[in-house]
């Protein structure tokens, strides 16, 4: 009782009123909210100063850094193009990231209940995934042609394969304890997979999504190199074309705040379907232990 009223003392605000106290953790959690956004934007601040006075004082040719100035001059040319350009690319990016989402959970979960299909398609599968999908554009342009369909298609599979492993691994890694214990309170094959195996899954699916959410905005770029003429990706060919290093570089930022918002949206799912997990309901031990809280 001594020592915890001892390190009670020792806690600004112990013995406050209720109200005060209030106040005072509210202040304290904001506080600690801009120490860790000052801390976030140190690195990309410093980055930004370092590249102003580069490309100012031209240390490199603006051909290969551009200075502001260019940037800004880029964003005014590129202005009226980039609304229909973003709706283009972020319809044919998320409609091939939902069916390869889909199409390769749905494989991994049917080849994990069946070991017939698994010989089946296993193969097939293993010989499918090490494939860069890079190297299949042109088998692509010959198959489906010059259009929406064969865009699509490269990022479906290219996200099929990621959710395909990491699903058949997922449910391979259920841990033995549980699927015993459900066969001794007599649940059968099904009950245990829509039981067990699918709710012990989903937290390792989640990230395989954000990975693959991140992967099918860079297999856009390339499913739009297949004679596109729309989207970001055909605006970074035009800018290739005339060597606007300005262009090539705002368009890559806007690649990258669509995929950063893609991953935000994802990772707020997250915390509300799987607030039930060990790291959700632990207050986040393991995570200030390896050094992640």
């Amino acid at each position: 009782m001594i020592s915890n009223s001892s390190e009670a003392k020792d806690q600004p605000g112990a013995f406050a009123p209720p109200k005060a106290r209030v106040s005072f953790l509210k202040r304290r959690q904001a506080l600690g909210w801009l120490r860790q956004i000052s801390i976030r934007l140190t690195v990309p601040l410093v980055l930004i100063v370092i590249w102003v006075i580069v490309s100012e004082m031209e240390l490199i040719r603006p051909l290969f850094l551009p200075p502001p100035g260019q940037m800004k001059q880029a964003f005014e040319n590129l202005d009226s193009l980039l609304p229909q350009a973003i709706l283009t690319t972020t319809t044919m990016t998320l409609t091939g990231f939902a069916i390869g989402t889909a199409v390769g959970t749905l494989m991994g979960l049917i080849m994990a209940y069946s070991r017939i299909i698994r010989e089946f398609l296993g193969t097939v599968f293993d010989f499918l995934r090490p494939v860069p999908v890079f190297a299949l554009i042109p088998l692509f342009i010959l198959w489906f042609g010059i259009g929406r369909a064969p865009q699509v298609a490269l990022i479906a599979m290219g996200t099929s394969v990621i959710l395909g492993v990491t699903t058949l691994e997922a449910i391979r890694n259920v841990p033995p304890i549980y699927i015993r214990a459900a066969l001794t309170l007599g649940a059968n094959r099904r009950r245990i997979y829509r039981t067990i195996i699918l709710p012990y899954i989903i937290p390792h699916l989640i990230g395989a999504i954000r990975v693959s959410a991140a992967a099918s905005w860079g297999l856009d770029v390339a499913a739009e190199f297949m004679g596109s003429q729309q989207g970001l990706g055909y605006l970074i060919i035009l800018q290739q074309t005339y060597l606007r290093t300005s262009g090539i570089i705002l368009l890559v930022i806007v690649y990258s705040i669509l995929a950063f918002i893609t991953d935000m949206v994802i990772a707020f799912i997250e915390a509300h379907i799987t607030r039930w997990t060990e790291r959700r309901t632990s207050g986040g031990i393991v995570a200030s232990i390896i050094g992640l809280a």
